[in-house]
């Protein structure tokens, strides 16, 4: 099963209000957004964000990032691994107004068209081609730099990467894996059940019961293979599952990151990604 992306459901959304409180720094080659536990805290690990199509500099991805910071006491990074290019975060709303029911057909002639026109971009400046290799070889950087636990949370477009970076299928120089485990919520691109049978390091996954992209079979279908993985590698179960599928009932794609916080359902489902995120990397992201 593959998917394409981008499309007008992975671009829709709400933008978030709300102050990031980090700073940006170049690490490892790549601009990047950091933000630190709070004051006095020291990291009991990194968390590095790979985002959705939006990119880097989304108003969401960071505030989301200082939760993680503050929630976990994580040191969290939001690199940009799209090269400079970010999509318009204003076609959250115009996108939401071609797919709204109630917008009048022509009402969505003009946005409908804007949304288009900013596709083909999308698409080649996310191609895995070149988007794959600087994300491992930052992971790979960032591994060998830091005696911290490394984890990744990746949505939509970024939780294609974190499945693969699973899949520990390669190294840093002294033979570790690129990171202890990983989160995503509402994955794009996965091919299933090819590139979930790889994953061996533990992985979350968060994913709504009306995404388009998995669909309920997707969703059953890894639910299954980490059901066959739990046995065969985590079989004492004393951190809790190695790999979990949680499936939010009513949530649609991009509910983790772009919901409305103004929708009292969708705010809660947004709050329960947050919350599994938080409490996965609380018994895999730790010290060897």
């Amino acid at each position: 099963m593959a998917a394409s992306m981008p499309c007008k459901d992975c671009a829709s959304g709400v933008l978030h209000e709300g102050t990031p409180s980090g700073r940006e720094e170049t690490m490892h080659g790549f601009k990047t957004y950091v933000t630190d536990p709070p004051s006095g805290e020291a990291a009991k690990g990194i968390v590095v964000i790979i985002p959705d199509v939006f990119g880097w500099t989304l108003n969401n991805s960071r505030v989301l990032a200082d939760r993680y910071a503050e929630r976990g006491a994580y040191t969290v990074y939001l690199p940009d691994f799209m090269d400079g290019y970010v999509m318009d975060p204003q076609l959250l709303s115009t996108i939401s107004t071609v797919t709204d029911a109630g917008t009048p057909v022509l009402h969505k002639i003009f946005p409908g068209l804007r949304a288009m026109t900013h596709m083909p971009f999308a698409l080649y400046h996310c191609r895995a081609s070149v988007c794959k290799p600087r994300i491992f070889a930052f992971f790979a950087a960032l591994r060998s730099s830091t005696s911290l636990p490394v984890g990744a949370a990746g949505f939509c477009w970024g939780g294609k990467y974190v499945t693969l970076l699973c899949q520990d299928s390669e190294k840093t120089s002294s033979g570790k894996p690129l990171l202890d485990c990983g989160f995503t919520a509402h994955p794009s691109q996965l091919v299933l059940p090819t590139d979930i049978e790889a994953v061996k390091l533990p992985l979350c996954i968060s994913n709504g019961s009306e995404d388009f992209q998995l669909k309920p079979e997707g969703n059953e279908m890894i639910e299954e293979i980490f059901a066959r993985k739990e046995l065969e590698l985590n079989p004492d179960g004393k951190r809790g599952k190695m790999f979990e599928m949680n499936v939010v009932e009513g949530a649609r794609h991009g509910f983790a990151i772009r919901g409305n916080p103004g929708d009292e359902d969708e705010k809660r489902r947004g709050q329960m990604a947050e919350d599994q995120a938080v409490d996965f990397f609380g018994r895999w992201l730790v010290p060897n």
